[in-house]
């Protein structure tokens, strides 16, 4: 049941207006009439007068908005009046207004795929592509629970990746935080002590000395320029193509690199086995993979393959001409192609991908961790060692 504003005429002629529950807003005026209520403007109440938990929306929100649509869809649930149902108790502002937009594009006779793409933005591009396969096939509640699962196992993955550095970026800021602090406060210190020595100061002293005097002399700026980094940062990874460049070169590093081309290997493989599966062409399913790939290089990679698989090359040669598929994954390629079981294979390629990423990701959790302490502590153990060689130069003499 939808919450419905409406005014309306009495039989007296005097004016009315409130709310009133209903599944839509034929069924809201049929009530009002029964109650001798003339409605001239009935408007679904969208929860602008109501409190919201928050105001934007998180992954997990729009995770669980596929989720319970599916889940309503495959109950029997009408599309309108599974909107009007989530809409009742939608704890976001941000995506109680979507669905609010969506609903108007749906009672305008639109289709869910357009009005995803166009009011929810946000979803990963493969979300209105399946949904269209789910609409032209039939089977959209099928589809929508495939693009929750979907977004779900992103999600896993990118809180795998989250857990593995939370704790060794807490001990990076944290050290950087301590480094900043020696040079400003314990550097300038010694740096005072020996100002007025004759001592020869070794090379590596003379820079911490002088770094830390730097430091100490414009505290305000090197605050600034601190937050400023910070902020830059977090502009970097809002902007979408510095953060797809960022993402570029993450893919190339050693072991973060692996767990990001295994994961995004078992996306690409299980979008497109379960748009095989679902009656798409070889060629549909290729292009809608492509769109949930992360590396832009490997998007480009499967997009030349598709158009050599279009020319009439088999898959597997394709792939390998174009991307960086490991043998492994192109021989399964072969062997469903050859079986007619290419979504399976493709599937079992996905789940092998997926396992692999989750392995990577123990391994980064057991090497980020000794990888951070190790960095601060050269580098604190750099700062003293300059400290002791300056300070050990005020004493330094002849042995005769």
């Amino acid at each position: 049941m939808a919450s419905f504003s409406y005014k309306g005429l009495k039989r007296d002629g005097s004016s009315v207006e409130g709310r009133i529950s209903a599944t839509d807003s034929d069924e809201a005026i049929s009530q009002l009439r029964t109650q001798g209520i003339l409605a001239y403007e009935v408007s679904a109440n969208d929860g602008a007068d109501r409190k919201f938990d928050r105001k934007k929306a998180r992954p997990k929100d729009r995770h669980r908005f596929m989720r319970q649509l599916a889940t309503l869809l495959r109950a029997g649930a009408p599309l309108l009046g599974a909107f009007d149902s989530l809409l009742e108790e939608e704890p976001c502002r941000e995506l109680s207004e979507q669905m609010n937009a969506i609903r108007s594009d749906l009672r305008a006779g639109g289709r869910l795929s357009e009005a995803l793409s166009r009011h929810m933005p946000t979803l990963p591009d493969y979300a209105s592509r399946l949904v269209e396969l789910g609409e032209a096939t039939g089977s959209l509640d099928v589809r929508l629970n495939e693009v929750a699962a979907q977004m779900e196992r992103d999600l896993t993955a990118a809180e795998e990746v989250r857990n593995a550095l939370s704790y060794p970026a807490f001990l990076a800021v944290a050290g950087f935080g301590a480094v900043i602090f020696i040079f400003m406060f314990v550097v300038p210190r010694f740096s005072t002590l020996l100002d007025n020595s004759d001592a020869e100061i070794p090379a590596l002293s003379r820079v911490v000395l002088a770094i830390g005097t730097f430091f100490n002399a414009h505290i305000p700026w090197v605050i600034g320029g601190v937050v400023l980094l910070v902020v830059a940062a977090i502009q970097i990874w809002r902007t979408q193509a510095l953060r797809r460049a960022v993402l570029d070169i993450a893919f190339q590093t050693p072991v973060i690199g692996s767990f990001l081309n295994a994961s995004d290997t078992a996306r690409w493989a299980r979008i497109t086995g379960t748009a095989l599966a679902a009656g798409a062409g070889l060629i549909d399913a290729l292009a809608l993979a492509e769109k949930g790939v992360m590396s832009e290089r490997r998007r480009q990679g499967l997009e030349q393959a598709r158009r050599s698989v279009r020319s009439g090359d088999p898959l597997e040669s394709a792939l390998r001409a174009h991307t960086r598929t490991d043998a492994m994954t192109l021989n399964l390629v072969r062997t469903g192609r050859l079986s007619g079981a290419l979504s399976e294979m493709l599937i079992f390629v996905a789940e092998a991908g997926e396992q692999d990423a989750k392995n990577l990701a123990k391994r980064l959790t057991a090497l980020a961790e000794p990888m951070a302490i190790a960095f601060i502590a050269s580098i604190i153990g750099l700062i003293v060692i300059s400290l002791v060689l300056a300070m050990s130069s005020l004493y330094s003499f002849d042995v005769v």
